[in-house]
């Protein structure tokens, strides 16, 4: 299968792929293609970065109206979102065509769209079924397909497995739903270990990263550097307290693990952050939500073009993004 990061066929629209993974600075396509790689690059360096925030339904006993959702993006000056779009629900759509309008009416660029959280190929397939639609009408949005969520908390013994059901959707589906402003994505994991209280039995994550990523043979090669690879490898970073290398006594609480982990097998595969956060109110998080995005652009060379932060409507009480918080956001650069 080609890989649409270092090429660039052209649609019924006459758009590609290129487009969308270029933009200002060095994207992760110039990278894989060796056009900065091992470049000296100084460290005032600007690449450019998406902003948005995690999009979710809420619940009937944790939810917000969806007016205020829009108006709590906004404030953040947005460029990108993710959409929960199955949460809760692999069979049915979360969100409709108008509340997709009025989301990228808050000034968004790029669309995550999160499938359901362990999708097989033929439900992945579906899924997407719902959704080109509306990918076909709004060709100048980029949209990101993301399949699966935290393999690690789906399937906590069986990398194998999680890496086969996403490897094997992208070898099935995308020949005939892949689109000009589409990028297929695979969620990595969570960054679970041994100790962690949950009764993962591997002893770090690093072991389960390597199972999940690694070629077992079957055809399908390496799930970031075969045949059937994403054009997107999606993180997820968190802390107690800054979202910098090394918080929280770095090692397994490395809010910057996985990133290193996906850079360490492949330097230049196009990456962005579908959910960050600190868990705990604190005054001034937004500004280290700023912080944190006005510097992880530079520290991967352009690598990671764009970061969610978590979440609205809000989702969890200690990660909730309310006004103020947006406001803070919305000063990025």
């Amino acid at each position: 299968m080609t890989d649409r990061t270092t090429t660039a066929p052209a649609d019924a629209t006459g758009m590609s792929r290129r487009r969308f993974l270029g933009g200002v600075g060095a994207s992760a396509a110039a990278l894989s293609a060796g056009g900065v790689l091992g470049a000296a690059t100084p460290a005032s360096a600007a690449y450019y970065m998406k902003w948005g925030a995690v999009v979710s339904p809420g619940s009937a006993t944790n939810n917000i109206d969806f007016a205020r959702k829009v108006d709590l993006l906004r404030r953040m000056r947005p460029q990108t979102a993710r959409i929960s779009m199955f949460w809760g629900d692999p069979n049915r759509r979360q969100f409709s065509d108008g509340q997709l309008d009025a989301l990228r009416g808050t000034g968004l660029t790029e669309m995550i769209i999160q499938s359901s959280e362990d999708p097989d190929p033929g439900l992945a397939r579906r899924q997407l079924d719902l959704l080109l639609p509306y990918v076909d009408a709004h060709p100048d949005t980029l949209f990101v397909w993301e399949i699966g969520n935290e393999p690690d908390w789906h399937q906590p013994d069986n990398p194998w497995l999680a890496r086969w059901n996403r490897l094997a959707t992208i070898r099935d589906n995308k020949p005939a739903q892949d689109r000009g402003n589409l990028l297929w994505a695979i969620n990595m994991p969570a960054g679970r270990w041994n100790g962690d209280g949950s009764g993962f039995t591997f002893g770090s994550s690093g072991r389960w990263f390597d199972a999940f990523v690694r070629d077992t043979g079957d055809g399908l090669g390496a799930l970031l550097t075969g045949p059937y690879r994403p054009d997107v490898a999606t993180v997820h970073c968190y802390s107690s307290s800054y979202l910098t290398r090394g918080a929280d006594g770095g090692g397994e609480r490395n809010p910057y693990k996985m990133i290193d982990y996906v850079r360490g097998w492949n330097p230049g595969i196009s990456m962005k952050i579908t959910e960050a956060g600190i868990d705990g109110a604190k005054s001034d998080r937004g500004y280290r939500y700023v912080n944190f995005g006005s510097s992880v652009a530079n520290e991967t060379s352009g690598q990671v073009d764009s970061v969610c932060f978590y979440g609205l409507p809000p989702a969890e009480r200690e990660y909730g993004i309310w006004e103020a918080e947006a406001s803070q956001i919305g000063t990025h650069p």
